[in-house]
């Protein structure tokens, strides 16, 4: 699916017109609840929106040009329901939503009017290549907290053969959210990507970003020959849960609340949210709001 395919999916499912009012909608991805720390501060879930200009070679969300990568189309209170669960998580770790992709500022309309209404308290971070105009990067900068900025490279050469893209717009993007003094939300990405740039490629990015104000990087390395391996969901998934339980009893003993962690004894629990974690969040969750003060 090339660039006008992607606006038009884009424009046929953000922005549609009931009763008078905008009602906002967008293709989602998929919704990844219980990330520490990998795609933001504290708990964090991430919503992959659908769609993206570039054509990376060794794209990791490869189903973000594709139509049947769409999971679901989700009003903005739709998305609100799904992710609300999460609400004492995001609050007491300072995490909250991700929106990635894909390429989120695409739908950076939706995006707005999510965090105006229900984000209220959550940290929003904001996943991108800066590859998009503009006026999509000036609406997402009224309500990020923190970006997480994927560069790939600075030579020109190197990004137009990668991404299929010039690299123009997705620096004059950053400059923009730098002129603005938020240098300091933003993580930039410099990956070693193998058969495209060296060390010393990263190297020099790095330090031109540096020169440009930028504080905060990821390096990584790119897998070019991904093999499948089977889930090892147990030890991840009980990890997480056990990160989970010590900080619903942070939340509970702050506000004097009686809670007992019950063991877990589900042995494929993938991200903390089996059963028995899910009905003791629900529980704290209802303490918290019957509270007048809430300690989170």
């Amino acid at each position: 699916m090339g660039i006008n395919e992607v606006v038009h999916l884009y424009q046929q499912s953000t922005g549609k017109m009931t009763q008078g009012n905008t009602l906002h909608t967008a293709p989602i991805m998929g919704i990844s609840r219980h990330r520490l720390s990998t795609d933001g501060r504290g708990v964090t879930t991430l919503v992959g929106l659908h769609g993206c200009p570039l054509n990376c070679l060794y794209c990791l969300n490869n189903n973000c040009h594709t139509p049947d990568g769409i999971w679901r189309t989700m009003t903005t209170q739709e998305l609100y329901e799904a992710v609300k669960i999460d609400d004492i998580y995001f609050r007491s770790t300072g995490g909250g939503i991700t929106f990635g992709g894909g390429e989120p500022a695409l739908h950076s309309e939706y995006i707005e009017q999510f965090c105006k209404q229900y984000a209220h308290g959550w940290n929003i971070t904001i996943e991108s290549s800066l590859n998009a105009p503009l006026h999509h990067i000036k609406r997402l900068a009224q309500v990020a907290n923190a970006y997480i900025i994927d560069i790939k490279t600075l030579d020109r050469e190197i990004y137009r053969h990668y991404t299929g893209l010039e690299i123009d717009r997705a620096i004059e993007n950053l400059q923009y959210l730098i002129s603005r003094g938020d240098a300091g939300k933003i993580v930039v990405r410099t990956p070693l990507i193998p058969d495209f740039n060296t060390l010393a490629d990263v190297e020099e990015t790095t330090q031109v970003l540096q020169s440009m104000g930028i504080k905060h990087f990821a390096p990584l390395t790119y897998s070019t020959n991904i093999v499948k391996q089977p889930r090892k969901e147990s030890l991840a998934g009980k990890t997480i849960c056990n990160v989970l339980k010590r900080i619903r009893t942070i939340i509970a003993n702050a506000n004097n609340i009686e809670y007992t962690p019950t063991p877990c004894t589900h042995t494929t629990c993938a991200t903390g949210n089996c059963p028995m974690c899910e009905k003791e969040l629900a529980w704290l969750s209802q303490q918290i709001q019957q509270r007048d003060n809430v300690i989170l």
